[in-house]
């Protein structure tokens, strides 16, 4: 395990980056220098495009060792190098050295770790026109390009057959070739901006690896047209058994497309293996055994975890959360607060409550050796990309921010934190933030200060700040009715570990739940949750907490209009109809359909 994590490090984007401008530099070179591309345009570009990346690739190494500049060059190359995949399929066409490019470039994107915020109602439906209207046009060429294709084989005369070759050449450079581009950058937008993703679901990643094959057959097609539409030129010559490929080829993108189209219609199967990891917790648990417990402050203690299989534990981003299930067969949330470059362990702080009855006194119980369960990682707290961030943090609530604060600091970004305790001896991790980071973390104990004025450190955030949120119940449904006063052009995150005694008490109608997979019909009545109605039917559905905040009973939405009422979604992802959390949710209508 020492040795992968190792690995991983020496692999860092920085070094990569170094790797990716040697590359660039004798990239530019071949490039330039092939003397028969059939595309001098293309070739042309390729050599500038691999010229401008080293000179990139030097200057973002120099700018990544730099705490000042390291947030700003990391997002810079991460919109460069996700640019300049789709960028060197056209390069393709000159030279054959863009593979390693489009490598080199996927390896350094996934090694920045990119968080891409989910996209606002009205940018969804702005990409997702632009995905829709290209694809459809990219289908209509590649219809049009097959239909030429076959009166090229067919045609007795010879003006129209070449003719039909070159004008197959026009439209490959001028319509296919962008609309491919176009059609990857707009998908790719799409998928990270929304909760598909890229590999989480098998009809995206399929779809995926359909856009990323149909380039790779589109440089055999342009060299094939290119070459009977300087064949037919002869008015004697016959397109013979190339002319025939190109049919085969064009019937073979057609029907690519034509499957993609399908699968973004139909949304076939589940979640791939990545996608399953991500929701681990909700298919098994992870035997793990206590390595460590150490007292942080009063009533804390940290425990830390490793496999019990001395396995690697699944990585995880700061803002993640484990369920613990605790010898009694409780099941509790803990958000993790180590390392998440350290996979050989999770580190954990556990509050011991008054009377202990919420399972915290179990917890504090547990000792070195133990071995235990747990599931997850879940992570509805995550960082976005945002020009500043606020932190507020009450008692325990500081754990979630412990990993962000790392992070955060190590791109250089803008940030404060206001942490908010009771005493200092009960402020987990207070002095280690504030000799740390004293530009950044202001400490307001209970016993010694008056309760800090959350409206006016609200109202000086500046626009577009996200304010992450974690403590108390009332600190959080404080700060979530100021937000829309003092801050409205900010976004704001909380997580919750108990549901909040403001939550919604509206009477429940009854309903009816289709389990698609399974053909199922169940009846919800007025008085009973969606997930113990499934639970009736199947035991073993997934949930934990069973009122609406940890995430575990997520489910998908195939048809009908949920009643969120969980407290996973933020509030801009209220209008969603793709999941629902069946502990709390309901529905509006009559009927839903679930993907079981």
């Amino acid at each position: 395990m020492v040795l992968q994590e190792r690995l991983s490090r020496s692999l860092s984007p920085r070094a990569l980056q170094v790797v990716f401008g040697v590359f660039a530099v004798v990239a530019a070179v071949l490039v330039a220098a092939r003397q028969d591309a059939h595309h001098p345009l293309f070739q042309t570009a390729g050599a500038v495009g691999y010229a401008c990346a080293a000179v990139l690739s030097f200057g973002s190494w120099s700018a990544l060792g730099r705490a000042e500049s390291a947030a700003r060059a990391r997002r810079i190359l991460i919109v460069f190098h996700l640019l300049f995949i789709p960028a060197q399929f056209l390069f393709l066409l000159a030279h054959q050295v863009p593979w390693l490019g489009m490598l080199l470039s996927t390896v350094i994107t996934v090694g920045l770790k990119p968080r891409f915020p989910r996209l606002g109602r009205v940018s969804r439906k702005v990409w997702l026109t632009l995905h829709v209207g290209i694809s459809v046009g990219w289908l209509g060429v590649s219809l049009a390009m097959l239909a030429l294709s076959v009166v090229g084989v067919t045609t007795d005369q010879a003006d129209v057959r070449h003719s039909v070759y070159r004008l197959m050449n026009t439209f490959d450079l001028a319509l296919a070739i962008p609309s491919v581009f176009l059609a990857i950058i707009t998908g790719v937008v799409i998928s990270l901006g929304t909760p598909w993703g890229l590999i989480r679901h098998r009809w995206v990643l399929a779809k995926l690896l359909i856009a990323l094959s149909l380039p790779v057959l589109a440089t055999f097609e342009g060299e094939w047209i290119e070459v009977l539409a300087a064949r037919t030129a002869n008015p004697a010559a016959e397109p013979g058994g190339t002319g025939i490929l190109l049919v085969g080829a064009m019937g073979l993108f057609l029907t690519m497309l034509w499957t993609a189209t399908i699968l973004s219609v139909f949304k076939p199967s589940g979640r791939t293996r990545w996608g399953r990891r991500e929701n681990r917790g909700r298919r098994s648990d992870i035997a793990v055994t206590v390595q460590a417990v150490q007292p942080v402050a009063d009533r804390i203690v940290a425990l830390e975890f490793a496999a019990a299989d001395r396995t690697l534990l699944p990585d995880w981003e700061p803002g993640a959360h484990i369920d613990l299930v605790l010898p009694s067969g409780r099941v509790r949330q803990y958000s993790l607060c180590g390392d998440p470059a350290v996979r050989s362990k999770y580190r954990v702080a556990v509050l011991r409550e008054p009377g202990g009855g919420d399972g915290s006194a179990e917890a504090h119980r547990l000792a070195p050796g133990a071995t235990i369960s747990i599931r997850g990682p879940r992570n509805h707290f995550r960082l976005v990309g945002a020009s500043s961030y606020l932190l507020l943090a009450g008692g325990i609530g500081i754990a979630p921010f412990l990993p962000m604060i790392a992070q955060l600091a190590t791109e250089g970004a803008r940030w404060h934190l206001v942490y908010r305790g009771r005493s200092l001896a009960a402020m987990a991790f207070a002095e280690q933030l504030a000799r740390s980071h004293p530009q950044h973390v202001t400490i307001s104990p209970a016993d010694q200060q008056p309760r800090p004025d959350v409206e006016a450190i609200l109202r000086a955030a500046p626009a577009g700040t996200a304010v992450y949120c974690c403590g108390p119940e009332a600190m959080l449904d404080a700060v979530e009715a100021l937000m829309p006063i003092a801050c409205p052009r900010g976004v704001l995150h909380v997580e919750r570990f108990l549901a909040s005694s403001a939550a919604s008490t509206l009477p429940g109608t009854p309903f009816e739940a289709e389990l698609r997979r399974s053909g199922r019909v169940l009846q919800v009545p007025a008085d009973r949750s969606l997930l113990s109605v499934l639970q009736d039917v199947e035991p073993g559905t997934d949930y934990s907490c069973a009122n609406g905040v940890c995430g575990s009973c997520e489910t998908r939405v195939l048809a009908g209009v949920p009643d969120h009422r969980d407290y996973v979604l933020r509030p801009e992802e209220r209008r969603r109809r793709d999941v629902i959390y069946p502990c709390v949710s309901r529905v509006r209508g009559s009927r839903i359909v679930l993907d079981l």
